[in-house]
């Protein structure tokens, strides 16, 4: 059993995730968890400013020797991908060379990178280190509208090596405060993963759509998905439209709305399979979800706002650019190669659905290929 009241917890990479996750912390310890964290940033910026926010330590620059002294249970990492293979190296690795000399128990690493997979973990540390790989559910509330019960965390590791006695209470205490944890294989992540990219295209959907509604355009035509999402599958939604969408409006985009829904669930529903080659549960537990909250987004926060966070998203070379860059790309063919992206308000909902899985499995194959490096 954990002890968490007196185990410790290192993070390495004190930027925006590294600050997201500071409830998380702070549930996986428990009460005086201050005085057992230790997060580390490559540099000295806004140092003093985080010390005074957060009240643990905070340094900068090499943390081997702090490590040695802590030597903490958990050990988060909170870095971009492609810097992923210098911690190892640099910090990690001497670090687990000096607890196996020590004969010491190894900590239980929590990835926050997209990529690489848990087994080049297992690869680079050894086997007798588990390290767990997450996609954190990145809202709990959206336009000051709680959305917890909608939020879900994706976990995977290394299949060939089981976790430890413990480990995966402490992950699920540990992602507690941000919603559901979902557990999967590499594979399945990275379907659902693209899935939930091609649901975040809701946005560039209803950009689209704006011109045919005039002022607020965006927000009315998520409405009215969201309205004919929630009657479509049998569910509550969690907030009502502001503008309750008129029976015309909805026969008008029904379409749209359940090719784009079913065509990127198809595609995770079959690339997402557990190793016995059953489909998982996962994928109808997920996907409701996304869809739901990108409409939600749509409808509560300013069309400025989703733009910068679409901006955010869509980092150079990664899943959403690309995904960003193939919706206009899709649409533009089944247009005849039209220049610009304009969305029909009646349509076919085979060409719904198949941009839809067309873009989850390019989003899904840019994944891949960033895994490979």
């Amino acid at each position: 059993m954990i002890d968490y009241g007196k185990a410790g917890l290192a993070v390495i990479g004190m930027g925006w995730i590294g600050e997201y996750m500071v409830p998380c912390y702070e549930r996986l310890l428990g009460n005086g968890y201050e005085s057992r964290i230790l997060a580390v940033k490559a540099t000295d910026r806004r140092l003093e400013e985080l010390r005074k926010r957060y009240g643990f330590e905070i340094m900068a620059g090499d943390c081997l020797e702090r490590l040695k002294a802590l030597r903490p249970a958990f050990l988060v990492l909170s870095v971009r991908p492609y810097e992923m293979a210098g911690v190892l190296e640099g910090t990690v690795k001497p670090y687990i060379g000096f607890l196996r000399y020590q004969g010491a128990p190894m900590p239980l690493i929590i990835s926050f990178a997209p990529s690489p997979r848990p087994e080049w973990y297992t690869q680079v540390l050894g086997e007798d280190v588990r390290t767990v790989c997450v996609l954190p559910a990145m809202e709990t509330s959206i336009g000051g509208v709680g959305v917890y019960s909608l939020a879900s965390s994706q976990v995977t590791y290394d299949q060939g090596i089981p976790l430890a006695e413990g480990h995966r209470e402490a992950v699920g205490r540990f992602l507690e405060p941000l919603g559901k944890v979902l557990w999967c294989t590499p594979e399945e992540s990275m379907a659902l993963l693209s899935m939930n990219i091609t649901y975040h295209m809701l946005y560039l959907l209803c950009f689209a759509l704006e011109g045919h509604y005039g002022a607020g355009g965006c927000a009315r035509a998520a409405g009215i998905l969201y309205a004919l999402n929630c009657g479509r599958l049998g569910r509550p939604g969690l907030v009502k439209p502001v503008q309750e969408p008129e029976e015309a409006d909805k026969r008008q985009l029904a379409w749209l709305e359940k090719g784009w829904y079913e065509g990127a669930f198809d595609f995770a529903a079959g690339h997402g399979r557990l190793p016995d080659g059953a489909p998982s549960s996962n994928v109808r537990v997920l996907a409701p979800q996304a869809f739901e909250l990108h409409l939600l987004s749509l409808q509560l926060e300013s069309r400025q706002f989703l733009e910068e966070k679409l901006k955010d998203h869509a980092t150079p070379g990664g899943m959403t650019e690309k995904a960003v860059k193939e919706f206009k790309r899709l649409w533009e063919e089944v247009q005849g190669g039209a220049h610009g992206c304009r969305i029909p308000l009646k349509g076919s909902g085979s060409m719904a659905y198949d941009i839809s899985y067309r873009l989850a499995e390019q989003v899904y194959q840019r994944g891949i290929s960033l895994e490979r490096g």
